[in-house]
């Protein structure tokens, strides 16, 4: 195996640690509410140790680790092609993963949200094992991509995109879940927290589509003499940008609508998986280089 890919399959192995460490948090809680419980009715005793708190934090330092190897994967893919290492579906997939783990961690500072620490490592883990399955030669690039400028910025700019609305997705279900519980999920941000968590991801995935949409354009004219082409991804692309819009406008309402918001943040990153794979897997297009 080259050194790209022991990189890439030993985040995954971090990341699915983190992921199982996070439902053992999960079992260990249930356990302590047992115990709680029983010890209230006078049948027995609880013992509160260090345990909860240390499988609390360690899925947290184990998705940053996953961070840091996939980085480094990405690194020395880039190093031996010469070019930004998102020409493919696998190096996409494992990007896709690390642009999620680092807009977790970016959220995480200004939001409380360690609660989420193993989703957001089982799904950049869903995405890393992908990619690694996928084969991954060191081919030329095809004439379309031989724009190196434009290759790191806009693709870098729509996959930057994905992992915000990854995390966005994310906290709106941690939304969802708490709203429908009467915020009674231990283990999750509580519902407020995931608004205002979701609100940060979005606002940063926004103008990073609109972004790489507009910078999109550039290129096809470019590459096929034309600005917009509708091409099965641009036009995937198109309508995500439509649902983001539209929850962006819907967020900060106190009414029905405003609570229609973190289901148009689900549907959105449905858009993003779509406007990913998708497109390209589904329909014959312009973009089915990506899919190679």
């Amino acid at each position: 195996m080259t050194a790209s890919v022991v990189l890439g399959v030993s985040a995954l192995v971090a990341l699915a640690a983190a992921a199982a460490l996070g439902v053992a948090g999960v079992a260990l809680r249930l356990a302590r509410a047992d115990a709680s419980l029983e010890a209230s009715t006078g049948s027995g005793s609880t013992s509160v140790g260090a345990g909860g708190n240390l499988l609390a934090d360690l899925p947290y330092r184990l998705l940053q680790l996953g961070l840091v190897l996939l980085l480094a994967s990405l690194a020395v893919t880039a190093a031996i092609t010469g070019h930004a290492p998102w020409t493919n579906l696998a190096e996409t997939a494992l990007t896709f993963a690390a642009a999620l783990l680092a807009g977790y961690l970016l959220v995480a500072r200004s939001a409380p949200i360690h609660g989420l620490a193993a989703p957001a490592a089982l799904l950049a883990g869903l995405l890393v094992g992908y990619g690694l399955a996928l084969p991954n030669e060191a081919l030329p690039l095809v004439p379309a991509l031989q724009q190196p400028v434009l290759l790191t910025v806009h693709v870098g700019a729509a996959i930057a995109s994905y992992g915000a609305g990854g995390v966005a997705f994310l906290a709106a279900l941690s939304e969802i879940a708490q709203r429908w519980s009467g915020d009674r999920i231990a283990l999750l941000p509580t519902a407020a927290v995931s608004r205002r968590a979701a609100g940060v991801a979005v606002i940063v995935a926004f103008p990073l589509l609109t972004a790489a949409i507009a910078l999109g354009s550039v290129w096809a004219n470019l590459a096929w003499r034309s600005y917009w082409n509708n091409d099965p991804k641009e036009l995937a692309a198109a309508a995500t940008w439509l649902v983001y819009a539209a929850e962006l406008h819907l967020a900060g309402r106190r009414d029905r609508w405003g609570a229609a918001a973190p289901w148009l943040l689900v549907l959105g990153f449905a858009g993003v998986l779509f406007t990913w794979l998708g497109a390209g897997l589904l329909f014959i297009g312009q973009h089915g280089y990506a899919t190679g």
